[in-house]
C-alpha cells in the first residue's frame, strides 16, 4: 500500500488503507428510530433519515444501514454502552478501511459495481452498500473524487488486488502480498 495507477480512461486513482478508527454498529427493535437517535444525540450526532445519506460531525460519520441498524465511525470510543434497549457491537476489527482518491475513482467503482457513481447519481455525502467481486462493502463518497470503502477484513488483500488489477499495469503498484 498505497496503490497508484490510471483507469483505462487515463484518469489517476490512488488506493490506500487507512485506520478505520472505532466502528460501532447500533441495532435495536421496536422504537429503534427514537432510541438510536437519543443515543446519537447524546454524542452530538443524529440518525440519518434514509439509507443513502450519511450524517457527519468532524471525523465522525453515521450511516443508516438497515431499518433497525446504524453504523458509526469515530476516532474515539463513544459512550453507546449505556444506551437503553440498543445492542452495541464493536466492528472495528471486522472491517478494513480503504480510501480511493483521484479523478478516476468514480469510474473505477462504476466498473467494479452495479452502481452509477456519476456526481448527479451519487453525490458527495451519499453512501451505498453493494458488492465488489461478490463481497459486501460500504462505499461512502466524502468528496468529489474521494471515497471511503469498508471491506470485511478477510477480503482486504484480495479486493485491493482486484481493484489494482483494474488500473493500468505500467503505472499501478500492487500490494507486496498481492
Amino acid at each position: 500500500m498505497p496503490v497508484r495507477g490510471t483507469t483505462s480512461d487515463g484518469l489517476a486513482v490512488a488506493i490506500d488503507q487507512v485506520d478505520s478508527g472505532y466502528l460501532t454498529q447500533l441495532a435495536g427493535w421496536g422504537d429503534f428510530n427514537r432510541k438510536a437517535d437519543d443515543a446519537l444525540q447524546a454524542e452530538g450526532l443524529a440518525l440519518p433519515g434514509d439509507f443513502c445519506s450519511s450524517v457527519r460531525r468532524g471525523p465522525t460519520t453515521v450511516w443508516r444501514i438497515a431499518p433497525d441498524r446504524a453504523l458509526v465511525r469515530s476516532d474515539t470510543a463513544l459512550g453507546f454502552e449505556s444506551a437503553i434497549d440498543l445492542s452495541v457491537l464493536d466492528l472495528s476489527d471486522a472491517r478494513v478501511c480503504l480510501t480511493l482518491e483521484g479523478p478516476g475513482a468514480s469510474g473505477l467503482f462504476s466498473r467494479v459495481t452495479a452502481l452509477d457513481f456519476a456526481d448527479a447519481a451519487f453525490p458527495v455525502g451519499h453512501f451505498a452498500q453493494t458488492a465488489i467481486h461478490h463481497v459486501s462493502v460500504l462505499i461512502d463518497r466524502h468528496g468529489r473524487d474521494q471515497f471511503t470503502v469498508f471491506i470485511p477484513t478477510t477480503f482486504a488483500m484480495s479486493l485491493t488486488s482486484f481493484l489494482a488489477d483494474h488500473l493500468t499495469a505500467e503505472v499501478a503498484t500492487k500490494p507486496a502480498n498481492g
